[in-house]
């Protein structure tokens, strides 16, 4: 297979983090104006939200994963269905953070 190919094909598939597709767009924003910092903190959000929530799935699974090797076991089954609380709870804290941080944003700058 040739090498450059290859390089073709990862280079598209890590450019995304969580479905929110990475472009060079954020680093080049216009940071002068207030509509421009307001675009790149937004931008920023959303990457740091994709990846949450890719780390949000992979909590849910390592709890689910825990509570049904747990054999009845009270320990393992308290402990699988707090791991999966926590990442329930943290995903509504990054997306409350979110709109609070775009409200504020919004009306301080703009």
């Amino acid at each position: 297979m040739n090498k450059s190919k290859n390089k073709f094909e990862l280079k598209y598939l890590l450019a995304t983090i969580g479905g929110v597709p990475i472009t060079i767009a954020p680093w080049n924003s216009d940071l002068s104006t207030p509509e421009g910092v307001v675009k790149f903190v937004t931008d920023i959000l959303n990457y740091a939200i994709g990846l949450s929530v890719v780390v949000a799935v992979i909590m849910v699974i390592v709890g689910g994963y825990t509570l049904i090797m747990s054999n009845g076991d009270p320990d393992k089954v308290s402990k699988g269905g707090k791991t999966i609380t926590a990442a329930v709870v943290g995903m509504v804290i990054v997306f409350v953070a979110k709109l609070i941080i775009v409200y504020l944003l919004e009306k301080i700058l703009l």
